[in-house]
């Protein structure tokens, strides 16, 4: 709660420390049903690092970190296994997470190579020149892989569904400080696309849910 001159300050004041904050996202946490597993599927299929892996026996989970560079620099996926708990419903929310590769067909027959499952083999976007292919983790999870350019942040994209497109884009920008580049509807699809950028880029994307996309 808010007190003494910070509580006397408008609304506006109180969220210009967005405009100041020297900020860069950090990580994504989610849930998964064997952390063993995934850890071997990210490392081995993605071409992840295990940062660390901490044990919490009096709280019952477990969980670790893993990216593609080093923490002070890139960003990471945490995964987070509670005990007894093998299974999760993943829901509308989650969309997909991006990983940028300079050839993803190369990138996609190594996934299946080491075990792992494509879902949509390479291929230009609808449309579109883009290359993409997409594969999902152990859990269920699904991953974008996108062809471009070598890049020290493979990790480029967090795709979510909202509910009410305008009042997220409204709690993004002032509360966070995202930068809204540009939209772009797709009337096909029912999806106006939204790119913000936060020193990096963050991406959303909407359908009459709403979804969102960050690019990092």
């Amino acid at each position: 709660m808010a007190t003494g001159s910070e509580a006397a300050k408008p609304a506006e004041a109180v969220l210009e420390w967005n405009k100041q904050d020297n900020k860069r996202m950090l990580h994504a946490v989610y849930r998964v049903g064997d952390l063993d597993c995934t850890i071997k599927n990210y490392t081995e299929c993605f071409g992840m690092k295990l940062l660390r892996k901490r044990d919490v026996p009096d709280e019952k989970y477990t969980n670790t970190f893993l990216e593609f560079g080093p923490e002070d620099t890139n960003f990471a996926l945490e995964l987070t296994y509670n005990y007894g708990v093998d299974k999760y419903d993943i829901g509308e929310g989650f969309g997909h997470i991006g990983i940028v590769n300079e050839d993803v067909y190369k990138f996609a027959e190594n996934i299946k190579s080491k075990g792992g499952n494509i879902t949509r083999e390479p291929g230009p976007v609808k449309e579109g020149t883009t290359v993409i292919a997409f594969a999902q983790d152990p859990d269920g999870y699904w991953f974008a892989l996108i062809q471009r350019a070598e890049t020290p942040e493979p990790l480029c994209q967090i795709m979510l569904r909202v509910g009410d497109l305008e009042r997220s884009i409204k709690f993004y920008e002032k509360a966070l400080g995202m930068k809204l580049l540009r939209i772009k509807d797709v009337p096909d699809y029912k999806v106006p696309s939204i790119i913000w950028c936060v020193k990096n880029v963050a991406k959303f994307h909407s359908d009459e849910r709403m979804s969102c996309n960050f690019f990092l």
